[in-house]
């Protein structure tokens, strides 16, 4: 899936419509793929949430804001991007503390944990999940949106350079090729 339409940018739509309208459709199958794994997690495993609505939020707000930030990657780097962001994704895993404790990891590691947004989000869920401290969990949430806000402001702006690359050739493509 594309991540805008160049035909979009060609024809002078609005750079935060096209923005917008990139991170939407991936960002709501996030949303839907979370209430999907709520449902497993509550009805096949019963699991018991302690905050069942706030924890179904974290998983969303997440989902969201990793959306927009591979979104931005695509637009800035184009394919690079796409591996860029599975780069981040599997230093996420390591350093979020969602496998084993982060407190074990080498330095230059634990140091990431305080940066990238996963760490925020497991920690979040888990102080929802389990009753834990909801303010934790609220700044847990700004540090997300934070990142999301940003994702999307890097992606506008990276739509806005694409305005000044485009040609007619973009808005009327070839049948051939």
């Amino acid at each position: 899936m594309k991540p805008v339409f160049r035909r979009a940018i060609t024809a002078l739509h609005s750079p935060l419509k096209i923005t917008l309208a990139g991170w939407l459709t991936p960002g709501i199958l996030g949303l839907l793929q979370m209430a999907a794994l709520f449902g497993i997690l509550t009805g096949v495993l019963h699991f018991e949430v302690h905050n069942p609505v706030g924890t179904y939020a974290m998983m969303g707000l997440a989902a969201m804001a990793f959306a927009a930030i591979i979104l931005a990657l695509n637009v800035w780097l184009g394919s690079v991007g796409q591996f860029v962001g599975l780069v981040l994704m599997v230093l996420q895993l390591v350093t979020a503390g969602g496998t084993f404790p982060w407190q074990t990891l080498p330095a230059p590691l634990a140091i990431l944990h305080h940066v990238v947004p996963m760490s925020y989000a497991v920690d979040g869920i888990r102080q929802l999940m389990y009753g834990g401290n909801p303010a934790t969990a609220l700044g847990d949430a700004g540090v997300l949106l934070l990142w999301l806000t940003g994702a999307l402001a890097l992606t506008a702006i990276g739509v806005v350079r694409m305005t000044h690359f485009r040609t007619l050739r973009d808005l009327r493509p070839s049948l051939i090729g």
